[in-house]
């Protein structure tokens, strides 16, 4: 199954709620994958960049169906539910990415590699380009890298990958790929792309935050809608987000846990004026006495 990983619209949906949460909030993570998005994403330059990537648009609004009005006048299906009261509000970004291949291809026809079993031999609409692409290999990466160019700045990279991690993990792979030229191809031919997908981010529910009058804000909604185009002329990637938001009543936090160390421990003493540790002692339960 087809997997898509498109960060930028989250953060900028994020972003978004801030015109109702206040300028910069912090957001506190609920679960590893918060945590990661957090660290590699939302706190880092990705921050800024969301707020300047011209082909991404945004909404918040304290009424759902005003956000679900602006999804569906931009071709998504995804809808957030009804906001309760006034405690709920939602955001919404959406990534729309036309690029033109620097040389139009040819349509043409490919079938599966015979090691795909199953679906040997069946025909797929393709693209066949003789200009406009170059070729890589990546280290500890089996298969060819193309890179074809677009009519701007950007450029678009494909190669064949079998069996793909998902997430965060796909994206981490893609950055990885370190490469370098190949001179051993002529054309490319590659299939032609319509993909549409609901996009599964509800790793996101639970993050929260603080507004300006210090109450917790929590994410309680969170969809993903992502389409792909890809033909002879060239590529279009859309992506919608759209979250949903509650902010809580003040609460007391809860009580924290003991730290009970029921095994084997390790003790030590460190002084300043000594570069290693006075004592260190790794302690079973057999000296576990009251001392006299």
């Amino acid at each position: 199954m087809s997997s898509t990983v498109v960060i930028y619209p989250i953060g900028t949906a994020l972003l978004k709620a801030e015109d109702i949460l206040g300028r910069d909030r912090a957001w506190q993570a609920e679960n590893a994958t918060q945590q990661h998005f957090l660290e590699t994403f939302l706190n880092t330059a990705c921050r800024e960049e969301s707020r300047s990537i011209p082909e991404i648009e945004s909404i918040a609004s304290m009424d759902a169906a005003v956000i679900n009005e602006f999804l569906r006048q931009r071709g998504f299906e995804i809808q957030l539910a009804p906001f309760k009261d006034e405690v709920e509000f939602g955001a919404a970004s959406v990534l729309d990415l036309l690029m033109k291949w620097m040389q139009p291809g040819q349509e043409t026809t490919l079938t599966l590699h015979p090691d795909l079993v199953g679906k040997s031999g069946q025909e797929y609409p393709a693209v066949q380009m003789t200009e406009g692409m170059s070729y890589y290999t990546a280290e500890g990466h089996s298969h060819t890298i193309a890179k074809l160019q677009t009519q701007t700045q950007d450029a678009v990279y494909m190669t064949r990958l079998d069996t793909a991690p998902t997430g965060f993990d796909l994206l981490n792979y893609v950055r990885r790929l370190t490469i370098t030229p190949n001179y051993d191809y002529k054309d490319l031919i590659f299939p032609m792309v319509a993909l549409k997908q609901q996009v599964d981010i509800s790793w996101l529910l639970g993050m929260h935050t603080f507004n300006t009058q210090n109450k917790p804000v929590i994410i309680v909604q969170a969809l993903q809608e992502t389409h792909l185009s890809m033909d002879a002329l060239g590529a279009h990637a859309k992506s919608a987000v759209a979250l949903g938001f509650r902010t809580m009543a003040f609460r007391q936090a809860p009580p924290k846990p003991n730290l009970i160390i029921n095994g084997p421990m390790l003790v030590w003493c460190e002084r300043p004026t000594l570069s290693q540790p006075l004592f260190v002692a790794h302690i079973t339960p057999e000296d576990w006495k009251k001392p006299a």
